[in-house]
């Protein structure tokens, strides 16, 4: 940075904290973002930063992006506006400094300036992540985003301040183009115009550049449009101040307009045709958005080459344009990394017949949406659909509907065709289990994308064939099982077998909140193997479900203790799910007769906020039960746990249990997404199929903001909301009062020598 440039800068940054309205801005645009986002975030109770950059439109709830298009505008409306008013500018020109670097002089304070407040908000993320497990990835991907979104801002700002002299037309002009190009990428607006237009202006628009980075991922082909859009008006700009000082008839003066034309076209070229540049960086913490190595090690082992079809719109509908962009990228990646092992083939069906007659045949059919072109309602079909061919077999994708969990879906296809045979996944049923035709629908069915799944009722055989099971999944016996049948089910595990047991060792009645000890619940089977399921309930004052309750004055909300929400403690078999919620569960324990036997591996353990409910006579959410706990009676729990027996060869057994049977049924699936995930993930690891474990934990990324107390959670959140902005309006205040005090100083230093000189005047005539 050269030594005027520097000079200048500085000046102009003293200027703005010289000044009360930097502090009139700051001030509100820090509280109101702190209040906004722990609105969102203590309502969400996820510990992400995402409800601070979503760019999705809220005039309730402002997040960052939409409050930076109001604050940029007014933080740069004096740059070039008070020069012009005050004719500095001219005179500033005049000296032997070069126009670009009073230009850029001006750009970076201004962004230094807007950088400072958004880093002035550093104070959230500190705080969410006391109280859960923030992905720091993510975060400072968001935040590296909203410097770039910042900086185009202020070169946006800079340009309409040296069209005029008044700074409040700088700033309604400067509001105005900001607030346009930003509403011109929503969805509600391109949905209303023809499908090619509204392309065309989601590509132009920060909001569509801006929606990647809100998840942590920082696309080259964003960074160029940004750095396209601030070279584009910087150049503008530049053309209007250097203007001044040349005659518009000089050859000088139509040289600057050709260069900077020439300019302007060239960094608009660029931030267009970017979107064809691949290349990202995906700052989560979980890649979630990157191609997994448990996918590059199935692709490994693959013998022939795979072929990727994808059907794809070249101008899809705006609902999915985002998907297909995303799934475009990731498929590139995967097949430009896969030495030569993967080809993709792009296919447009709306553009050719026969692309066309190929999808049909494939599979993919195209999916309708609702659109609205040149003022009418009209149909628009999209197609984003893949097929999967290797060898002489062949999986296909019907529909994406989204990015999310689309690489699982595709790694374990993949892997289903390289695979001779699917593993079967068999439900134990007959006693009052639930199974895939009552209870676990959807678990069952998620499943089937991997496995071979069936139900097997032993009620109407208790001599059961488990001879070719690969996983046994027995979920909350309430009936007697018939010797035959357990026998079977033990011979089946010692032999080396692989079971999922879910235990209800307590019935509860669900509908007055009572419960009893299930004599039937079969808990002597894990306890065959090292695992005791207790004649108990766990609970947890902190992390539990909230539940509706009926009451006398209606359905009301309440926070339910029994309903615990277990974090996950051994990530090699859970995978990357953080936690799952486990209503009504018994506590475990491990036989000390067994532990030198077997590996245990503990799963699932409540927090430190909870206790056992030895006696489980009340179940109601203001249970007195809660009201006797001291912190002396508080301790944590195991609720999953999984068994592997320890042997130095051959076959050994697998066994997950866990003391609850409903954390699957479909109810609660559709509540809670991590459960589903960690279920999928325990399948796979009985089946020794760990690898797709790691690829479906990207899918989730559960991570819950808890605080420990009322007390945490309001400093958590007013010492963001009141106490930064606290900070910078004393900051301000003492630099107020010390320019003052220097400002008078100065004054009575000059006055005194004044005085000092006429009575040295006074006494020298005297003396004459």
């Amino acid at each position: 940075m050269s030594s005027p440039l520097l000079a200048l800068v500085r000046k102009d940054i003293k200027s703005y904290f010289d000044q009360p309205a930097a502090y009139i801005l700051i001030v509100p645009f820090v509280a109101v973002l702190s209040y906004v986002f722990f609105s969102q975030a203590l309502l969400t109770a996820e510990a992400s930063l995402r409800p601070l950059f979503t760019v999705d439109f809220q005039i309730d709830n402002p997040s960052l992006p939409w409050l930076l298009a109001i604050f940029v505008p007014a933080a740069t409306m004096k740059l070039l506006a008070e020069e012009n008013r005050d004719g500095t500018l001219e005179l500033l020109l005049t000296h032997p400094i070069r126009g670009w670097i009073v230009l850029l002089s001006k750009f970076l304070s201004g962004f230094i300036f807007v950088a400072f407040s958004i880093l002035a908000t550093i104070g959230i993320p500190i705080a969410v992540q006391t109280a859960g497990n923030l992905d720091i990835g993510a975060a400072v991907g968001q935040y590296i985003g909203s410097l770039f979104l910042a900086a185009s801002f202020v070169s946006i700002g800079l340009f309409t301040s040296s069209l005029t002299r008044n700074q409040v037309v700088a700033f309604i002009l400067g509001l105005s183009l900001t607030m346009f190009l930003m509403i011109m990428g929503l969805d509600i607006v391109a949905v209303t115009l023809p499908q090619r237009l509204a392309s065309l202006l989601q590509d132009l628009s920060p909001v569509t550049h801006f929606s990647s980075v809100a998840r942590g991922v920082i696309h080259l082909r964003d960074v160029l449009y940004f750095i396209a859009l601030i070279s584009t008006f910087l150049s503008a700009t530049f053309l209007i101040i250097r203007g001044r000082t040349l005659s518009h008839k000089s050859t000088q003066y139509r040289n600057l307009q050709l260069g900077t034309a020439g300019l302007i076209i060239f960094s608009i070229l660029i931030g267009w045709s970017g979107n064809s540049i691949e290349g990202r960086f995906d700052l989560t913490e979980d890649k979630l958005f990157t191609l997994s190595p448990a996918t590059a090690d199935i692709v490994d082992g693959l013998d022939d080459i795979l072929t990727l079809e994808l059907y794809e719109s070249r101008e899809p509908a705006v609902p999915i344009a985002l998907a297909t962009r995303d799934i475009g990228d990731f498929l590139e990646d995967f097949s430009a990394g896969s030495d030569g092992k993967v080809k993709l083939v792009r296919r447009f069906p709306e553009d050719d017949e026969d692309e066309l007659r190929k999808a049909q045949i494939a599979g993919v059919p195209a999916r309708q949406f609702n659109v609205r072109s040149q003022g009418e309602l009209q149909i628009k079909a999209s197609y984003l659909g893949l097929s999967m061919t290797y060898v002489d077999q062949r999986e296909t994708i019907p529909f994406i509907n989204s990015f999310d969990g689309f690489e699982y879906r595709m790694a374990s296809l993949i892997n289903r065709m390289v695979e001779d045979q699917k593993k079967s996944v068999v439900f134990l049923t007959g006693h009052g289990q639930a199974g895939p035709s009552g209870g676990y629908q959807t678990f069952a069915a998620l499943l089937t994308d991997a496995y071979e799944v069936r139900e097997m009722n032993a009620s109407e055989d208790p001599a059961i064939d488990l001879s070719g099971v690969d996983v046994l999944i027995i979920g909350g016996p309430t009936q007697a099982i018939p010797d035959e049948t357990a026998n079977a089910v033990v011979e089946y595990i010692t032999n080396g077998g692989k079971a999922l047991l879910m235990i209800d060792s307590i019935a509860v009645d669900q509908s007055r909140l009572v419960a009893g000890e299930n004599r039937y619940s079969f808990r002597d089977l894990p306890e065959r193997f090292g695992v005791i399921v207790e004649n108990d309930l766990v609970f947890d004052l902190q992390a539990n479900e909230t539940l509706s309750f009926q009451t006398q004055v209606g359905s009301v909300f309440l926070p339910y203790p029994y309903w615990v929400r277990a974090p996950v403690i051994d990530k090699k078999v859970a995978g990357n799910v953080e936690s799952a919620v486990l209503p009504w569960a018994s506590s475990l324990g491990i036989s000390e007769s067994q532990r030198e036997l077997v590996e245990v591996i503990p799963i699932l353990e409540t927090s430190e906020f909870s206790a056992i409910d030895f006696t489980y006579r009340d179940l109601r959410p203001n249970s007195q039960t809660f009201e006797e706990i001291t912190p002396d009676n508080l301790v944590q729990s195991l609720v999953a746990v999984a068994v592997a027996e320890k042997a130095a060869g051959g076959e050994t057994y697998r066994i997950v249990v866990v003391g609850d049977s409903g954390w699957l049924t479909d109810a609660l699936v559709s509540r809670s997404q991590e459960n589903v995930a960690l279920a999928l993930n325990l399948v796979d690891w009985l089946a020794q199929e760990d690898r797709l474990a790691s690829v479906r934990s990207k899918v989730v990324s559960s991570r819950d903001l808890l605080y420990s107390s009322p007390t945490h959670e309001n400093a958590a959140r007013w010492l963001n909301i009141a106490g930064v902005p606290l900070i910078f309006i004393l900051f301000g205040a003492v630099r107020s009062i010390r320019r003052r005090r220097f400002g008078f100083t100065l004054y009575g230093q000059a006055a005194g020598g004044r005085a000092a000189r006429r009575r040295a005047e006074s006494e020298q005539e005297d003396e004459e």
